[in-house]
């Protein structure tokens, strides 16, 4: 399969872009509340004035930065639900959803936005929604609907789908702090494809057996 990055930052401004870029990196491993429009600007190595020329303010910032990643995480699922039906068999449906592009379709910046969405849900109302509606319920109702076409085939037994696509959405939770400590330069406690094979391999085994 083909590698189909999607850019996170896909602004024509590159002023812009260095703002969120910015924004994203201190956001994500400082905290929002902990970040103050001076420190972006000084990491993006512009002026104050040059970021509210942009944004009114942090919380619009914000915004736009869960916005743009929106349209690049829902961008991925609609490739990955064309890949998904022709699936003729279990094992094709786990080999895409499990391939190396999951994990890499985002550009790294991406993993941060899930890391900050995840952290700031209970405190920001554009966090809330990006979890909500896209790790819970776009990214579910997708998978749980490529289960649902297997079992309609006969290929898997009947099953409850639902839970299978919850502990998919997990794994890929799990994933994404992996990667994080990748991209800070840390040593990560595990490596993706130790957790995506041996979730993988349960999955396999629970359909199997019919739940």
């Amino acid at each position: 399969m083909t590698i189909r990055e999607i850019p996170l930052l896909d602004h024509d401004n590159e002023t812009r872009n260095k703002i969120m870029e910015a924004a994203i990196n201190l956001f994500a491993q400082k905290g929002f509340n902990a970040v103050s429009m001076r420190d972006i600007a000084k990491a993006a190595g512009l002026t104050i004035s040059s970021i509210y020329h942009y944004h009114e303010s942090k919380t619009a910032l914000l915004d736009d930065i869960f916005n743009f990643f929106s349209k690049g995480y829902i961008h991925y699922f609609e490739w990955l639900t064309k890949m998904n039906e022709s699936a003729d068999s279990l094992e094709e449906l786990m080999d895409n959803m499990f391939n190396a592009e999951f994990v890499d379709m985002l550009d790294p910046l991406g993993f941060l936005v899930i890391s900050l969405a995840i952290k700031e849900q209970h405190n920001n109302e554009s966090a809330r929604k990006c979890v909500f509606d896209l790790f819970y319920k776009h990214s579910i109702h997708c998978m749980k609907s490529d289960f649902d076409r297997l079992s309609q085939k006969g290929l898997i037994p009947q099953s409850d789908t639902k839970t299978l696509a919850m502990l998919f959405m997990f794994s890929v939770m799990v994933s994404n702090d992996i990667r994080l400590h990748e991209y800070m330069g840390m040593d990560a406690p595990l490596e993706c494809k130790e957790v995506y094979a041996g979730l993988k391999k349960h999955i396999t085994s629970t359909l199997k057996q019919g739940v």
